[in-house]
């Protein structure tokens, strides 16, 4: 319901009120534990979070849903040298190290980093075999009209965090589509 808390809500209730009569309704879990699971189970789609103030980030290593020994991240900017494309080359190397390390990799204002993912970000696995029987997981990272083949091993995830109203404003439908989208705001582990 791309994050949109008073939808899910309502749509939760509808569901519940037609199809469990007799039965009381259940609270949704709490946002921090559904960011938790998603992070530890590789066949979930990519995270995004939606969140007001920047606030998310330290709210993932302060919660410990992150770790910040094995989480890279990588925050982009609106400064002209930040938009070449040997910066955008840069950033991907990292996505490509994090991809064979099995780690985990928050981007932080990284619109124009998106396309250059969006094999990885449909999780579009291709598996080799090599001579010695070993079989790799594979993914394709492009950059313009090059692109390349990429290990993957398990635990690698993509997390994205996003100001609320520049995803729903700016950003590609086609692209919020790719992700599981959670909204995390203080309130959500305060409460």
């Amino acid at each position: 319901f791309g994050g949109k808390k008073d939808l899910l809500e309502k749509v939760l209730h509808c569901f519940h009120e037609f199809c469990f009569i007799n039965i009381p309704q259940v609270p949704a879990p709490p946002v921090a534990e559904l960011i938790r699971a998603n992070l530890v189970d590789d066949s979930t789609r990519h995270l995004m979070l939606l969140t007001k103030n920047s606030s998310a980030l330290p709210l993932l290593f302060g919660c410990k849903l992150l770790d910040e020994r094995t989480t890279r991240v990588l925050i982009g900017s609106e400064f002209e040298d930040d938009k070449t494309e040997l910066h955008l080359i840069t950033q991907i190397n990292q996505i490509k190290l994090a991809m064979a390390n099995g780690s985990t990799i928050v981007l932080l204002n990284h619109d124009n980093i998106y396309e250059a993912l969006y094999d990885v970000l449909n999780q579009r696995y291709l598996y080799r075999k090599e001579q010695n029987g070993n079989i790799k997981k594979m993914l394709r990272l492009a950059i313009g009209s090059r692109s390349q083949l990429c290990q993957v091993v398990n635990g690698f995830k993509i997390v994205v965090i996003v100001e609320q109203t520049h995803a729903y404003n700016h950003l590609d439908l086609p692209l919020l589509n790719r992700f599981e989208k959670q909204v995390l705001c203080p309130d959500d582990v305060i409460g």
